[in-house]
């Protein structure tokens, strides 16, 4: 009896062995191509695998989860704020070499009226020495300046439907470690941002990211410690105009235009982030990238100021007839003045907020207090108006190297070189 037992255990070993052995090798799912919305979608997909399986590849804009069991596969696809519709491949390989391919497309948002505009933004922060926190930015600090930022444009009186939101990816479709940031080891300690904007050096457009994708804050230390901020003012395609912005022809090559088109901020006020609604700081970054930013898309200084940067006039230069204009030149005289013999106003509650915070009406004498986030020196800088808010829809939806759906209706992007031979010239200010 026991070697008839014994004779059947090792038959029953036997076919176990010979089963295990006969098992096919496989991998499958079921789902082969997905079509998600553009606002983003999350799918799920049954996977069956005879051995560890993990997915080797996936595009930066679709994140994955695997559950334990390896039985699901979850996926996460990004909003697509890119103006093309874009295709992905997300590829499954387990540890007897089997892949399995997922087709992942994503339409993009067209051009509408009332569109609510999403526009990445990539600070590069340009150091020389990554011990150095005041250029090597701390992580996370400028994720807080973006909210400030949107904070502003969000209660600013009008609603200007748009948002700045961290970029997720780089141009080669890498997921950014840190979202909205590119750290990039620079040649310069300090840099002339006049002429980084206006030189037309390649290298200073090399540093850029693909301005239709993104908006590119440059982050460096500024030659001229006084100047805050600086910014070059939106194109317009043929036939699109608008008072104080210039029109690119028809036929123009836009890979052409060499002056970079993006925003420069002094990484030297870069931690100058007030804390409370008391406490005042005329170098605000959070105030100072609002404002840059206004000017990057169609917006004047709220007070007078000529082509030739002279404030000393009392013409009303913004195209904004709802900003009352003042003559900034005699208020900086008085402002200075103060400053010269009394400490730096830090306090909105202070007498001296509340002196210097008003302006005087260039055209009827009347006083206002300043609110407007296109002023600077002594301000609320906390509103936009109707007009103002007028001019960056139309910058949103028209203008060239600028993220978002496009109206270009009769716009002709054919590169031609007609009689006029046309040129980009620069066209920034602080």
């Amino acid at each position: 009896m026991k070697l008839k037992y014994l004779f059947l255990l090792i038959t029953m070993a036997l076919c176990f062995s010979c089963s295990n052995d006969d098992v096919t090798p496989a991998l499958t799912i079921d789902e082969t191509e997905l079509t998600a919305e553009i606002e983003g979608s999350q799918f799920e997909i049954t996977v069956t695998s005879t051995s560890a399986w993990t997915v080797s590849a996936a595009p930066a804009w679709v994140e994955w989860q695997v559950n334990e069991s390896q039985t699901l596969l979850t996926l996460t696809v990004d909003e697509n704020l890119n103006q093309d519709k874009r295709t992905g491949t997300i590829t499954l390989t387990n540890e007897e070499g089997i892949n399995q391919s997922i087709l992942i497309e994503q339409e993009a948002y067209t051009y509408s009226a009332n569109h609510h505009y999403k526009l990445p933004v990539v600070f590069h922060v340009l150091y020389w020495n990554a011990n150095n926190t005041q250029h090597y930015v701390e992580a996370g600090h400028l994720q807080k300046v973006m909210d400030r930022v949107n904070q502003y444009y969000r209660e600013c009186g009008v609603d200007l439907n748009l948002e700045f939101v961290m970029a997720t990816e780089d141009p080669e479709g890498n997921r950014l470690e840190e979202p909205g940031v590119s750290r990039e080891k620079w040649q310069y300690t300090t840099m002339d941002c006049s002429a980084f904007m206006g030189s037309g050096e390649p290298k200073y457009k090399a540093l850029l990211w693909d301005t239709n994708k993104y908006i590119n804050i440059m982050l460096y230390n500024f030659e001229d410690s006084q100047i805050l901020g600086i910014s070059q003012f939106p194109w317009l395609p043929e036939p699109y105009q608008m008072e104080g912005i210039s029109t690119a022809l028809k036929g123009a090559d836009l890979n052409e235009n060499p002056y970079p088109q993006c925003v420069c901020i002094n990484n030297k006020y870069i931690y100058d982030l007030t804390n409370n609604d008391e406490a005042y700081s005329v170098s605000d970054i959070g105030v100072t990238l609002a404002h840059e930013l206004g000017h990057f898309l169609g917006l004047y200084h709220a007070f007078n100021q000529l082509n030739n940067g002279n404030t000393n006039t009392s013409l009303d230069t913004d195209y904004c007839t709802d900003t009352p204009p003042y003559n900034k030149f005699q208020y900086d005289n008085k402002l200075t003045s103060y400053l010269t013999y009394n400490p730096a106003i830090t306090s909105k509650s202070s007498e001296a907020y509340q002196t210097y915070v008003m302006r005087t009406n260039s055209q009827t004498g009347e006083e206002f207090r300043s609110t407007n986030i296109m002023d600077y020196a002594i301000s609320d800088a906390n509103s936009f108006s109707e007009q103002q808010k007028e001019r960056v829809r139309y910058i949103l939806q028209h203008a060239l190297f600028m993220p978002g759906p496009k109206d270009y209706t009769g716009t002709d992007f054919t590169t031609t070189k007609g009689a006029s031979d046309f040129q980009f010239t620069p066209n920034y200010i602080e």
